[in-house]
């Protein structure tokens, strides 16, 4: 159940993290201020069942919580406060709640910076494909919007997605018991190596094929086909993600 728990609250955070974090990449005179708020109602909305989450453990008072409450208050007023052009208070409402969950994601990761690399970069993997897929819709609303914002949050997904790659194959390989025939390490022979295929399978092969065609698509301004590829692109990140994370907060193995 605590693995559960902390699970869905990395999860939450994740997404108020990651998504808020990619919002500088449009520009609010062109997307105007409704986009913004679509995002802080999202990270805002995750934040605080996160800090619930929390609160089943935490209390109301300590460092965690405290830094939820950051979040929270710099969501809502982003929320309320934010107009289409972007004024100073609004950058340092984006530093305030990039800082403090960031710092949260480290608490969290008991202070332990490789731990905390670890989920940083799976925040950001999964947070710049989510972010892609919510901002797709905008382009319904203004049609004219640049696709260039889109692009960037790909290239983003490519370069989390390799660095991934490369700490899965070293995980692989730093836990080499767990994937021998046999082994009662983790969730023995069979669920480990399940774990690892459906990680890279679907974490990897099949959302970095997507990415590829969802490039394209954005690339020929076939908007709405590119946000449907970015919708299952969603899942598949989350569930790599999932396995992954469970791997690590279950066992302390890195995939």
């Amino acid at each position: 159940m605590a693995t559960i728990v902390m699970l869905t609250e990395f999860f939450l955070l994740s997404l108020a993290l990651g998504v808020g974090f990619f919002s500088f990449l449009a520009n609010t005179r062109e997307t105007g201020a409704g986009f913004l708020k679509i995002i802080s109602g999202l990270c805002g909305a995750s934040s605080l069942v996160a800090l619930i989450l929390h609160l089943t453990y935490g209390s109301y008072l300590d460092k965690l919580s405290i830094l939820y409450y950051l979040s929270l208050i710099s969501f809502l007023l982003i929320y309320l406060g934010h107009r289409d052009e972007k004024s100073v208070f609004m950058w340092i409402l984006f530093g305030v709640h990039n800082i403090a969950l960031t710092i949260l994601l480290f608490i969290m990761n008991n202070e332990n910076f490789q731990e905390f690399f670890f989920s940083f970069t799976s925040v950001m993997f999964l947070g710049s494909v989510t972010y892609a897929m919510v901002m797709g819709h905008w382009y319904l609303v203004t049609p004219r919007l640049s696709e260039k914002p889109l692009k960037i949050a790909l290239y983003f997904m490519w370069v989390f997605m390799a660095v991934k790659c490369v700490w899965t194959g070293i995980g692989y390989l730093g836990s080499s018991d767990f994937f021998i025939n046999g082994t009662v390490s983790g969730g023995g022979y069979a669920f480990n190596w399940m774990m690892l295929l459906m990680r890279t399978g679907w974490g990897y092969v099949v959302l970095g094929i997507m990415s590829y065609f969802a490039y394209r698509l954005v690339a020929m301004r076939s908007i709405q086909s590119a946000t449907g590829m970015l919708y299952a692109m969603t899942f598949f990140v989350f569930v790599g993600e999932l396995v992954s994370n469970y791997m690590f907060y279950q066992y302390g193995v890195h995939i």
